[in-house]
């Protein structure tokens, strides 16, 4: 009876811990933000109404408190949680008067030639970048083949008409963003122009990226295929092609994506970017991400990716603003790099588990045989 009594005493404490005093440090940590929304317009619009809504309960708050100081501050971060959500609310109601189904690729490309070609390259259709380099901007402006890959239609339209309030650094950066905004007030043509020349560009870039994808396939593959020439042909065989393949596109995503910032040094991988252009970029330098998965987890990476403000609020990294699934690929590939034994890891625990009750039947039993003799 003594002994079940210690048992459920142990029970209560791991319990309590488990369910009590870990999630409440958890949510410490780590507080609850709404999932990752792929509909960015739904996004942008709900965390800046967001926004507003906290300041106006701080003003209440400062109100109640008849502190002449508090409200004033209070009054004016409200104005700006005002301002802002009707710079988004106006970004994204612009981005659905655009018709995509009409644009044209050979304009498109005409387009970029004429613009989009002073910062970036499109490798894929022979057109090389004029900086090869983060000297001139503090980090390198990336090729442009695989941005229909990465990003959908209406993500690429918000990001031409204003990149620093698309990618959520406006706050740092304002109209000094490095990028230049492509609008009807930027470049004084009519809003119906400004439109169709997104949609041409935008058209030119799909196709690009169809391009990009196949031919990346064709070197991956062909990669893949001579490491195991020699190898006898068989079902292992054909899984672990399967796997390294998968790996290998994961990482081209995860370099096209994130690889101008940021390194990953276990799987050898080193950005491009200058360390201390990235500094002068962003005020400090981006970590290296071979162990972000081990120290942030999978659900917060996912959260961050998608909306970096909504749990760092005022970082200078730019929301990534990937599509749905390669943002879960780029993450995968994450996941591979930095927590390679996590299903070896979750197998063997369950042996351990069955160890332990073995262990316990056996401890219980060699107990009683021992207290047996004594009485």
């Amino acid at each position: 009876m003594r002994e079940l009594k210690i048992f459920l005493v142990v029970v209560a404490f791991t319990a309590l811990t488990y369910w009590g005093v870990e999630p409440y440090a958890h949510s410490i940590m780590k507080p609850h933000v709404s999932p990752a929304n792929f509909n960015f317009a739904e996004e942008d619009l709900s965390f800046a109404k967001g926004i507003v809504a906290d300041k106006e309960m701080l003003l209440v708050q400062a109100q109640k408190e008849n502190n002449a100081t508090q409200i004033e501050n209070a009054t004016k971060a409200l104005d700006v949680a005002k301002e802002n959500l009707a710079k988004n609310e106006a970004l994204w109601a612009s981005v659905e008067k655009i018709d995509f189904a009409k644009g044209d690729a050979s304009k498109g490309k005409a387009f970029f030639e004429g613009n989009c070609f002073a910062c970036h390259g499109l490798k894929e259709d022979g057109i090389a970048s004029n900086f090869t380099d983060s000297s001139a901007y503090g980090v390198i402006p990336p090729d442009l083949s695989s941005a229909a890959l990465l990003y959908d239609e209406k993500f690429l339209a918000a990001l031409i008409l204003n990149p620093a309030l698309a990618l959520k650094v406006d706050h740092k950066f304002g109209d000094a963003f490095i990028m230049t905004a492509y609008n009807s007030e930027t470049s004084g043509e009519s809003e119906e122009i400004v439109n169709q020349n997104i949609a041409d560009v935008i058209a030119y870039l799909k196709e690009m990226a169809l391009k990009f994808e196949e031919k990346e396939n064709a070197r991956i593959k062909q990669e893949v295929e001579e490491k195991y020439a020699k190898v006898e042909e068989s079902a292992e065989k054909t899984a672990l092609m399967e796997k390294e393949t998968n790996f290998a596109k994961e990482r081209m995503l995860f370099v096209e994506s994130c690889g101008r910032c940021h390194d990953m040094r276990y799987d050898g991988f080193f950005s491009p970017s200058a360390k201390n252009d990235l500094k002068g970029y962003l005020g400090s330098i981006p970590p290296d991400l071979s162990m972000m998965i081990r120290s942030r987890g999978e659900q917060y990476l996912n959260d961050f990716v998608n909306n970096t403000q909504k749990l760092l609020p005022g970082t200078a990294m730019p929301r990534v603003g990937l599509n749905e699934a390669t943002q879960a690929k780029v993450i995968s590939y994450i996941e591979k790099v930095g927590d390679s034994k996590k299903e070896e890891r979750e197998s063997l625990g369950i042996y351990i588990m069955i160890f332990f009750v073995i262990l316990s039947i056996f401890a219980i039993l060699w107990k009683r045989s021992i207290w047996s003799k004594l009485h």
